[in-house]
């Protein structure tokens, strides 16, 4: 009897010890797990996959065709099927068009958007699936922000709300983002032009820009540059570019020691942070 006794109570510590050990490696893998920021390779577009620290995801932008369906499968967890956050930054196709296949085939848990009028068929398909999947759709501006865990995801402009109005220069109407993870941060300027200077009083530091209107002289703005300094410059464009990025905008960001990649030489640009340091592939 004493001796299965002994044997109960050793058996009893190695389970305490087993869950213990689970319990704490847990808990080193929940404060370990690094943010990724994807910057897909989708062509003469748009598309930004963020995989956050707490499991969630955001797509910013679906770039001119199905080949983000493509990307998102590479880069994605294996079986997921949501995405918590969609932003369209603006209804230009290049933007727009693989987002509507993307709320087709995935779950989507909201989306955010300016609300801007603007007329062509591929919005209207656009607004007519969110409508009628009955997707939350949000209208942001200036000020609006989602938590996700530790991580703040929040935007600086538009300034105030554009829902139905109607506005001559989209690339103006634009979603400028800011994505903060502790000590490191990631700007999205979308297509936005003349408008970034609306911005300058609250742009610091960053560690990654991704370059508005892929490069275009009109998109980067000198002044936002300088201040933000980032160290990384992602630019997304494809082999069809359209003299995009212009080389004067390649020169300035040298001259800031900006380390620059861009999807039609480097492909998808993968930027992974543990909320300090980061790497990028």
């Amino acid at each position: 009897m004493q001796h299965r006794l002994k044997l109960f109570f050793g058996f009893l510590i190695i389970v305490a010890v087993v869950v213990w050990a689970g319990a704490f490696s847990s808990y080193r893998a929940d404060t370990t797990k690094d943010l990724r920021v994807y910057f897909l390779n989708v062509g003469q577009g748009d598309a930004e996959y963020i995989k956050l620290p707490n499991g969630a995801d955001i797509l910013i932008d679906g770039g001119p065709d199905n080949s983000v369906l493509t990307e998102l499968g590479r880069v994605m967890d294996p079986g997921d099927r949501k995405i918590d956050l969609v932003v369209l930054t603006h209804p230009h196709a290049d933007h727009l068009t693989g987002l509507i296949s993307v709320v087709n085939r995935f779950e989507i848990g909201e989306v955010w958007e300016t609300g801007v009028e603007y007329s062509s068929a591929t919005y209207d398909e656009w607004k007519k699936i969110i409508s009628d999947k009955k997707i939350a759709d949000r209208f942001v501006a200036a000020g609006d922000e989602k938590w996700f865990g530790v991580a703040k995801f929040f935007v600086l402009s538009p300034l105030s709300s554009l829902k139905n109005q109607t506005i001559d220069n989209l690339n103006n109407a634009s979603i400028i983002s800011e994505l903060d993870y502790n000590q490191f941060s990631v700007l999205f300027l979308g297509d936005a032009e003349s408008s970034q200077t609306q911005i300058l009083s609250k742009i610091k530091h960053v560690n990654v820009i991704k370059i508005g209107h892929h490069g275009s002289t009109n998109a980067s703005n000198e002044d936002l540059l300088k201040i933000a300094k980032p160290n990384i410059a992602v630019i997304e464009v494809g082999k069809n570019n359209y003299g995009h990025p212009a080389p004067s905008v390649i020169a300035f960001l040298k001259s800031i020691a900006a380390q620059i990649y861009r999807t039609d030489q480097n492909g998808t640009v993968e930027i992974s942070s543990d909320g300090v340091s980061w790497t990028v592939k």
